[in-house]
């Protein structure tokens, strides 16, 4: 599998300004980091091998100001702030591939020419749409639309909560109020207890 990645996709990312770090492929914005990688399946054998990939838009900080801890030096798309399997923006769906002990050339060259395409087509346009903090905090905050609803975090998770750390970084104190007030307003159940304890300790105002 490394040398598909190697011929297929490290070149499609590596001109679009992606540094590989470990399997993790990272374009670094200065205040968001874009990061590709695949994520293997749990039941591969020495004779069978399914992976897919993922994208994320990792924000530092924002996840340790949420959770109120200390976050990994080193993330996968997966602990991205956005993330999504580039496969689920597409018409197509959910995108797997497998290879096994027995496949030949012709199996990484069609498998590689997939990845790439997927590369081009869905992953880079969703990278695009997240250059910096203010289009995340813009994202988190507006209405999911139809298209966008396989990007975690979910609606009605912890999305709002996200967006007023961001918000309030960026100054924007009433948007950060906004977000605050429509997040006390759920009456959905919540996924977790993770908002409740954010709420009681977070301030728009304080610095």
């Amino acid at each position: 599998m490394s040398h598909i990645f190697k011929t297929w996709v490290t070149p499609a990312l590596h001109a679009a300004g992606f540094k590989k770090r470990g399997i993790v492929y990272v374009r670094d914005l200065g205040s968001v980091q874009h990061l590709f990688n695949h994520e293997s399946d749990h039941l591969n054998t020495a004779d069978k091998y399914s992976f897919t990939t993922n994208c994320g838009i990792h924000v530092p900080g924002v996840r340790g100001t949420f959770g109120n801890c200390v976050e990994p030096k080193a993330v996968d798309a997966a602990y991205g702030l956005l993330n999504v399997r580039p496969g689920m923006l597409t018409p197509t769906g959910d995108s797997w591939w497998e290879l096994t002990s027995s496949d030949g050339p012709e199996k990484d060259d069609e498998v590689g020419q997939e990845l790439r395409k997927l590369v081009e087509t869905a992953a880079l346009p969703f990278f695009d749409r997240f250059r910096d903090e203010r289009a995340v905090a813009e994202f988190l905050s507006q209405p999911r639309r139809k298209e966008d609803r396989h990007v975690m975090p979910f609606a009605d998770t912890f999305e709002l909560c996200y967006a007023a750390i961001l918000w309030k970084r960026l100054g924007c104190k009433d948007k950060c109020r906004e977000c605050i007030e429509r997040e006390r307003s759920k009456t959905k159940k919540r996924y977790s207890s993770l908002p409740e304890k954010f709420l009681a300790r977070f301030s728009c105002d304080d610095n």
